[in-house]
C-alpha cells in the first residue's frame, strides 16, 4: 500500500519556502516517501551539531508512529559505521546516514511493505543533495553571525584599550553595545559589598545619582547581583505568579516606568569586585534576538573594564587591596600553607628585629712593611754595578750596588802622598828647634789625614750595602749602569720580612665605628682562604680621594706573619665594631643614605 502524506505541488512550496529546520525536515521526509512508495513508515534522526550527539528522532511520519526496536537496532549501526545499511528480513529497512565533509548530521530511516523499490537510491541522493544544500547553507549563515559578533567584539574592547580612563572605557563600551545591539539603554554598574553603583550609561557622559532613572537601574542591578542570576523581563509577564514578581519587582519597575518592552540584567564577579550591565531594548523582538549574545559578551567586558578599573587606581590604593585581599584569604579556612608560611615570616622578621651579630666593618687593604728604608747615594757619581732589583731578597750587608771609585781612589793617594810630605817637614823643623815651623807642619799632616780617612770613607760606602735583612720594594740600577746619580738620591728601599703594617682605607660612612684596639681579619688576594688577624693601632683623621669616595687610612699590626707575605699585597680587611642588630647590620647603610637624601630633598 502507497502511503502519500501530503500533494506533491504542496510539499514542493513547502520545501522551497522553509525557514525554520523542524519544518524543512518534516517537509523533506514528505518529498522523499511521496517518490519513493510503498513506505510504511519513515524516521529522521538528528543531532545537535555536526558529530555531536545526543542523536534523536526529529520527524516520524505517520505522525505518533514510533520505530520499533529491530528499526533502531539498525540505525545504531549506521550510527557507529557511517555506511548506508538494508534489511529484509523480518523487515524490508533502509538507513542512510546523511553525511557532509566526514561530518556525521544524522540519518533517515524508511521501512517499505514488501521490497525496497529500485528507484530508491537514486530518490535518496537526491535527498541527501537537499539535506547538504540546506546544511552548507545553515553553517555559512552561523559563521557569518558568528564573524559579524566577533568584530562586535574586537570594536568594543578597542575602545576600551584607547580610553584613556576606566570610566571613559565603559561609556564607549556602552554606547557601542547600544549601538550594535539595538538597545535603548546599556548602563554599566560595579560595586562589593556595600552594593552596586552605577559606573556608566550610555549616550550620557554625565548623570545625577538623584534621577529616578539612575536609581531604578541601580536598583535593578542589585536585584539581580543579590539573586546572582542573570534576569530578563518582558512586556506583558505582570501578570505572573506572585514569587516571579517578588523576584523581578525592580526590573518591571524600570520596565515599566521608562517604556521599554524588555530588559537583560547579567551580573558577573571577579575576586571580590562584581558587576552588572542592564540591556533595555524597545522592542521584545529585539531583545530576543539579542539577548543571547549580549549576554555572551558581558564576561568578556565586564574583566576588561574591572581590569582598567585596576589600572586607574592609584599605587596607595593598589597596595591596600592588594594587602587586604591577601589577609582576608590568610583568614580564611583550609589556608594552612599560607598562614604556616606568615608564622614563618612572622618569626623570621622578629628573629632578625632581635637577633645581634657582630658588625664586620670590610674595607679595601694592603701590606706595608713595619720598618720602610730608603738607602739614597753617598755621594755624586756614576753606577758600576747592581746586583739586586726590586723584588730580591737580601741579606744583611749584601752589595747591591757599587758606585765608580776610581776618583775617590787617587783622592787617597793623592792625601796619603801630602801627609808623607807634611810628615817630613814636621820633622826637618823639629831637627832645626824651628818650633813655628813644627807646628805648621804637624797641623797640615792632620789635614791631610783627615782628608784621607775622609777619601777611605767615601771609598768604603761606593759599595751600597744592605742594612738589614729584607725584600728590596723599590730600585732597579741594572738598566742604568755608567749613569750619574746625585748625592741623597734614592736608590733602594727595603722592608723586613718579619715585620709588617695592615693599610685599611675604609669609607667615610664606615669610619666612626673604627677605634683603636680593634680586631681584625685580613684575606690577600694572592692567598685566598687564609685569614691573618690584627690588630687596629691607628685612625688617621684625613681623608683621601680614591676611586671617586672619600677613604680614611687606618693602620694595623699583624699577630703573626708568614714568609709568603710581601710587602704590596692587596685583599680586604674586616674589623669588628662590636655587636649590633641583625637587621640594622644588613639596612644602616641604606637607611643612611635615605636620611640624607631627605635632608637634600625635603630638609628634615
Amino acid at each position: 500500500m502507497t502511503m502519500l502524506f501530503a500533494a506533491p505541488s504542496d510539499l514542493w512550496q513547502r520545501l522551497i519556502s522553509s525557514e525554520d529546520e523542524q519544518e524543512f525536515l518534516e517537509t523533506w521526509l514528505s518529498c522523499l516517501i511521496s517518490l519513493c512508495g510503498q513506505v510504511v513508515q519513515a524516521t529522521v534522526v538528528w543531532g545537535d551539531a555536526a558529530n555531536v550527539g545526543p542523536f534523536r528522532p526529529r520527524v516520524d511520519l505517520p505522525v505518533g508512529r514510533v520505530a520499533d526496536r529491530s528499526m533502531a537496532t539498525l540505525c545504531e549501526r549506521v550510527l557507529e559505521l557511517r555506511v548506508p545499511l538494508t534489511q529484509t528480513i523480518p523487515r524490508v529497512l533502509l538507513v542512510h546516514p546523511v553525511m557532509l565533509d566526514a561530518n556525521l548530521y544524522g540519518l533517515v530511516a524508511i521501512e517499505f511493505e514488501s521490497h525496497i523499490p529500485a528507484h530508491a537510491s537514486d530518490v535518496l541522493r537526491w535527498g541527501m543533495g537537499w539535506l547538504r544544500e540546506r546544511i552548507s547553507g545553515s553553517e555559512a549563515h552561523a559563521a557569518d553571525a558568528l564573524r559579524e559578533r566577533l568584530f562586535v567584539m574586537l570594536d568594543v574592547l578597542t575602545h576600551v584599550i584607547d580610553a584613556s580612563k576606566a570610566v571613559t572605557a565603559a561609556q564607549s563600551v556602552a554606547t557601542e553595545l547600544a549601538q550594535h545591539l539595538g538597545c535603548e539603554r546599556v548602563s554599566v554598574g560595579f560595586g562589593k559589598l556595600d552594593g552596586i553603583r552605577l559606573f556608566a550609561l550610555s549616550h550620557s557622559a554625565d548623570f545625577s545619582r538623584r534621577n529616578d532613572l539612575t536609581q531604578a537601574i541601580e536598583s535593578a542591578m542589585n536585584e539581580a547581583v543579590d539573586q546572582g542570576e542573570t534576569m530578563y523581563s518582558l512586556a506583558g509577564n505582570d501578570s505572573a505568579d506572585e514569587q516571579r514578581l517578588v523576584l523581578m519587582r525592580e526590573h518591571d519597575h524600570l520596565r515599566r516606568d521608562f517604556d521599554t518592552d524588555a530588559i537583560l540584567t547579567v551580573p558577573f564577579k571577579v575576586g571580590e569586585e562584581s558587576g552588572v550591565f542592564t540591556f533595555e531594548w524597545a522592542t521584545e523582538e529585539d531583545g530576543e534576538k539579542w539577548r543571547d549574545f549580549a549576554a555572551s559578551l558581558v564576561p568578556l567586558m565586564g574583566r576588561a573594564l574591572l581590569d582598567r578599573r585596576q589600572q586607574d587606581r592609584s599605587w596607595p590604593k593598589r597596595a591596600h587591596e592588594y594587602l587586604r585581599q591577601e589577609w582576608m584569604k590568610l583568614n580564611g579556612a583550609h589556608q594552612g600553607a599560607r598562614k604556616l608560611v606568615a608564622l614563618l615570616g612572622m618569626g623570621g622578621v622578629l628573629f632578625l628585629a632581635m637577633a645581634k651579630g657582630d658588625f664586620l666593618v670590610a674595607a679595601h687593604a694592603e701590606l706595608e712593611g713595619g720598618i720602610r728604608r730608603v738607602i739614597a747615594a753617598p755621594f755624586e757619581g756614576f753606577v758600576a754595578s747592581s746586583g739586586f732589583r726590586a723584588g730580591h731578597v737580601v741579606k744583611q750587608g749584601d752589595v747591591l750596588a757599587t758606585l765608580d771609585d776610581r776618583d775617590l781612589r787617587l783622592e787617597t793617594v793623592r792625601w796619603e802622598s801630602q801627609q808623607t810630605q807634611y810628615s817630613k817637614q814636621a820633622n826637618e823643623a823639629q831637627a832645626q828647634h824651628n818650633l813655628a815651623q813644627l807646628q805648621i807642619s804637624l797641623a797640615q799632616t792632620r789635614q791631610a789625614e783627615a782628608q784621607r780617612d775622609l777619601s777611605e770613607t767615601m771609598l768604603e760606602r761606593s759599595q751600597i750595602r744592605a742594612p738589614f735583612a729584607g725584600v728590596i720594594i723599590s730600585g732597579d740600577l741594572s738598566q742604568n749602569l755608567g749613569g750619574a746619580v746625585k748625592k741623597g738620591q734614592s736608590l733602594f728601599e727595603i722592608a723586613p720580612l718579619d715585620s709588617y703594617r695592615v693599610i685599611l682605607n675604609v669609607d667615610e660612612a664606615d669610619i666612626p665605628h673604627i677605634k683603636a684596639g680593634q680586631q681584625g681579619e685580613l684575606m690577600l688576594a694572592a692567598l685566598v682562604g687564609e685569614r691573618f688577624p690584627f690588630t687596629v693601632t691607628l685612625v688617621t683623621p684625613v681623608a683621601q680621594a680614591k676611586e671617586g669616595k672619600n677613604a680614611f687610612r687606618v693602620e694595623g699590626s699583624l699577630y703573626a706573619t708568614t714568609p709568603r707575605l710581601r710587602p704590596g699585597m692587596e685583599g680586604v680587611a674586616k674589623v669588628n665594631a662590636g655587636k649590633e642588630r641583625l637587621v640594622w647590620i644588613w639596612t644602616h647603610r641604606f637607611i643612611d643614605w635615605l636620611r640624607l637624601q631627605c635632608w637634600v630633598w625635603l630638609g628634615v
